[in-house]
């Protein structure tokens, strides 16, 4: 569920890509913080709902609760494993939106990939690998470590656009956060998650942050810019977030 109102439960199901990663990286802080490992023995029961057609990006729906259970351990690993879904370029597909959800048509059809969620993941990797080990699964600690280090290197090799770090690619194959670009031709996401997640090339990190100063940081105006320039009037259709007044994106 990408979002659900309470208390009836009733969501909207979509192929938004970040959101079943949440649950791994916060079971990881759970049990860092509290040092209480058996939370990740607790059982919890899965919801059921109809499966997304394949043209389609999103429906309303009320689920029900399922019968079937497992550990918040399994939920967590099965989170994990449904993400290993990769493009062309060995990075994660996007979906119907990542982090930012208001972009949404730029990996609708389900085929190109996002270079924050590369980040994101590999952060996620690494940091459930340390619950896989304190859990005593040697082989998902092993599967967590190995897919990170392959993540960082697609990440090395193909997303560095020069000054920065990509942010996405459309399902035409056009490029999201490149100089080339007359929009979005650099997002900070990318270039903070670079540092956030360790996953980026040091030197390629320290560029993009300065490139993020030079270009997002508006002093007079007290404010950072999530991307410049702002979405307007391109031919291509990152989804809603171009419905916006220029300047008001969100990420």
């Amino acid at each position: 569920m990408h979002w659900w109102h309470l208390p009836s439960g009733r969501g909207v199901r979509t192929h938004s890509s970040d959101d079943y990663l949440w649950l791994p990286l916060t079971a990881h802080r759970c049990v860092t913080a509290t040092g209480d490992t058996g939370v990740l023995d607790e059982r919890i029961k899965f919801i059921e709902g109809r499966l997304l057609k394949p043209d389609e990006e999103a429906y309303y729906d009320l689920p029900t609760r399922s019968e079937q259970s497992d550990t918040l351990y399994e939920h967590c690993v099965r989170a994990i494993r449904n993400s290993l879904s990769f493009g062309r370029h060995g990075l994660p597909l996007m979906g119907s939106g990542d982090w930012n959800d208001s972009m949404n048509r730029v990996g609708y059809l389900c085929s190109r990939e996002s270079v924050w969620l590369a980040f994101f993941l590999y952060y996620v990797l690494i940091k459930f690998s340390e619950i896989a080990h304190l859990h005593g699964d040697a082989a998902f600690r092993d599967q967590c470590s190995s897919e990170a280090a392959n993540l960082r290197q697609k990440i090395r090799e193909f997303r560095w656009d020069g000054h920065w770090y990509l942010r996405a690619y459309f399902d035409n194959g056009e490029t999201l956060g490149s100089a080339a670009n007359a929009e979005c031709r650099i997002g900070s996401i990318s270039q903070s998650w670079s540092v956030l997640s360790g996953a980026g090339d040091p030197e390629r990190a320290k560029t993009a942050m300065e490139e993020v100063d030079r270009l997002l940081v508006n002093r007079d105006a007290l404010l950072i810019q999530l991307l410049d320039p702002p979405f307007d009037k391109s031919d291509s259709d990152p989804g809603y977030i171009k419905r916006l007044h220029p300047g008001s994106e969100r990420e």
